[in-house]
């Protein structure tokens, strides 16, 4: 039977296990990684790199490093953000506007960076493996000893490793098997349910970035155009009673999708408004990503998180400093609570009324509000933004 060692074990090579490898191997730090599928494999989601996330992979990769990841990934370079009620549309707003544009990116190309996932996902692995990363594909990890350090795999080979790395995912099996072993171990919640298909354009015209209310109760349905594809989807919350395949259907018809019988549904986990309380178990079991709970409520962002938290982990491995780890978590649970605000706002009826009816008289706003603090990381509070906002426009 096959016995391995390393200085730190990674459980998932999604965004966050395969950006912390590869930061480790930067660091010349010893590591595996390991996932229970082969890649390119498939993975449910939209897609979009947001600004911040893409200042991680420039922090991580370099200039030449980033443009390479995404033209070996990107399949869409969208321009509109799109709002609706149902039918309405509400918001239809060019990203490109310089009313939307704060002056200091305006010489900027700005507009929605949507990859494939599966690509994505290989793109990041390839990159570390090149740079020396082991990896086992094809092989998770069926049971952990955690207090003796030692993982077995599925095909009984056991890994003696100093640190590890949780990156496996909203329905994470170490956070399953960590909170069996460790009663002092705080889980996460549970979580929300998504559906998603990616459809022909021969079968549904959209362009955009389109987000729909009125489906599903406290969160929306989305239309992202990707290239040759239009990725489809909803969440159903969790807590929610309500039959989330059947307001799929509702949703799909009336945005005039051709032949539905051609993409059969398929379902993932999210941590929606789910973050763990602590990520950090006894300064050496990380948990990261979806793993770790972390995505923002108000967009369902996660690709950001993934990617911050795994480049954060690297680092507080890399030089003995678990608590930097935590310091730099307080910054994205920060992020999260007030996405979770601005969501539960959204989420009620009369809230949502007056954002619908001072979105509708001022388009451009709401493209700001998403350049200024969703695709770059803002903390500014709701005055702060709105002041920010008229000396933009009186500029």
């Amino acid at each position: 039977m096959l016995s391995l060692q390393t200085h730190t074990l990674i459980i998932g090579g999604g965004p966050a296990g395969s950006l912390c490898g590869i930061s480790l191997q930067q660091h010349h730090s010893d590591c595996l990684l390991v996932d229970r599928a082969r890649f390119p494999r498939l993975k449910l989601c939209a897609g979009v790199v947001t600004g911040k996330a893409r200042e991680v992979l420039r922090e991580v990769l370099g200039d030449d490093g980033l443009r390479s990841l995404l033209s070996e990934t990107q399949v869409g370079h969208e321009r509109h953000l799109r709002l609706w009620n149902r039918r309405h549309c509400f918001v239809d707003c060019d990203m490109q506007d310089r009313r939307v544009v704060p002056a200091q990116w305006r010489d900027e190309d700005w507009r929605f960076v949507l990859v494939d996932r599966p690509r994505f996902d290989a793109a990041l692995i390839a990159r570390y493996k090149a740079l020396g990363g082991q990896l086992i594909e094809g092989n998770g990890e069926r049971a952990i000893d955690f207090e003796r350090h030692i993982a077995t795999l599925t095909d009984g080979t056991t890994v003696e490793y100093r640190n590890l790395v949780a990156a496996d995912g909203a329905g994470s099996h170490t956070e399953r098997l960590l909170a069996k072993a460790a009663p002092d171990f705080q889980p996460k919640g549970e979580n929300a349910l998504a559906y998603e298909i990616n459809v022909s354009r021969d079968d549904l015209d959209i362009d955009g970035v389109n987000l729909y209310f009125g489906y599903l109760p406290e969160t929306y349905a989305w239309a992202f155009a990707k290239g040759d594809t239009i990725c489809l989807g909803a969440c159903r919350l969790k807590g929610v009673h309500v039959d989330g395949q059947q307001a799929m259907k509702r949703f799909l018809g009336d945005i005039g999708l051709r032949h539905p019988e051609r993409y059969p549904l398929k379902g993932a986990l999210i941590p929606f408004d789910n973050a763990m309380p602590h990520p950090l178990w006894r300064d050496h079991v990380y948990f990261v990503g979806d793993a770790a709970g972390l995505d923002e409520a108000v967009t369902g962002e996660g690709i950001y998180f993934a990617l911050r938290s795994g480049a954060d982990a690297a680092s507080a491995i890399a030089k003995a400093n678990p608590v930097g780890y935590i310091q730099r978590n307080s910054v994205i649970q920060q992020h999260l609570r007030r996405g979770a605000k601005y969501q539960r706002l959204l989420a009620s009826r009369l809230p949502f009324a007056f954002f619908r009816t001072v979105a509708t008289m001022s388009n451009p706003f709401v493209g700001y509000f998403y350049l200024t603090q969703i695709d770059h990381l803002s903390f500014a509070s709701a005055p702060s933004i709105v002041a920010q906002y008229l000396r933009h426009r009186m500029g």
